[in-house]
């Protein structure tokens, strides 16, 4: 049980305990997860930007082996539902629950008094066990999802890589746009990502991988407001290299590999062409590694 934003490695190793033990007991492996973001309902100001959107999180879970992914909606009225109602009437009654397994810092429930030591407390009257992950370490401290928003708000994408266990991506349909990139010989595909109150790295210029119809290709990814055209809402645009085809109306999948440099305001057409090419030249000698 978890919010499990990201599906990150720490969540891996979760996923990981209950199909082992799901086997071991001859039951059946269910993961119960909630939306929206818990915060959204109790701290609605400090909602964080999500790392993977309901259908992600969801393939993700599916993808770690689980018999069964469980969607509880996370309402006012669940919010004030205290931890041993919750255990009582939806882990045991609603799914039979056997054994317990959380991350070492999850806690639920009214108040939030059901961590670890409470839960392993009432496993004890009620009869379940309850099993403890650790968490996973890189770099000296614990994988969280926090901490891969953090490293995504500096840009550091190789290091979100690695604690998400893939690369950051962003999913979206190419719609039209102004049209300033073919102009510029460099023809990019706007990506409508739609309502998923997914997160965007720092703004800039990234070597990215874009999946299109099936297939992956290299690609310089920006993200960012155009400031040398003016500025505006923050955009993503793709330049595929060594492409020639339609991608109007298609849906990708643009994979994060490395920064290449933040936002710049440029002179002209001219200027900004120069830059460009410097980019796709730069993209290309990290995607060939």
């Amino acid at each position: 049980m978890g919010v499990f934003d990201g599906v990150h490695i720490g969540h891996r190793r979760i996923l990981d305990e209950v199909t082992l033990l799901a086997r071991g007991l001859g039951t059946r492996s269910i993961v119960v997860t909630f939306e929206p973001h818990p915060i959204a309902v109790l701290q609605p100001g400090e909602t964080p930007m999500m790392l993977t959107s309901l259908r992600e999180k969801l393939d993700l879970l599916r993808s770690a082996a689980p018999d069964e992914a469980v969607v509880l909606e996370f309402n006012p009225n669940l919010a004030r539902r205290k931890a041993e109602w919750f255990v009582e009437r939806v882990l045991l009654g609603k799914l039979n629950m056997a054994r317990l397994v959380i991350g070492y810092d999850f806690r639920f429930g009214h108040g939030r008094r059901g961590d670890a030591s409470y839960l392993e407390t009432l496993g004890e009257r009620l009869g379940f066990g309850v099993d403890i992950v650790p968490p996973v370490v890189s770099r000296g401290h614990p994988v969280s999802s926090t901490r891969i928003r953090t490293a995504l708000s500096r840009g550091e994408v190789r290091s979100a890589g690695v604690m998400l266990g893939r690369p950051y991506c962003l999913s979206g349909k190419v719609v039209r746009g102004e049209g300033r990139g073919r102009m510029l010989t460099y023809p990019t595909a706007n990506l409508e990502l739609g309502d998923t109150g997914k997160m965007l790295p720092l703004g800039g210029v990234y070597a990215a991988r874009v999946r299109v119809k099936g297939r992956m290709h290299k690609g310089v990814l920006y993200v960012g407001t155009r400031p040398t055209y003016g500025g505006g809402a923050i955009g993503v645009e793709i330049h595929l290299m060594d492409w020639a085809g339609a991608l109007y109306r298609s849906t990708v999948d643009a994979c994060f590999v490395e920064r290449l440099r933040g936002e710049k305001v440029f002179r002209g057409d001219a200027s900004l062409r120069r830059a460009i090419s410097r980019d796709v030249e730069a993209a290309r000698a990290v995607l060939d590694n």
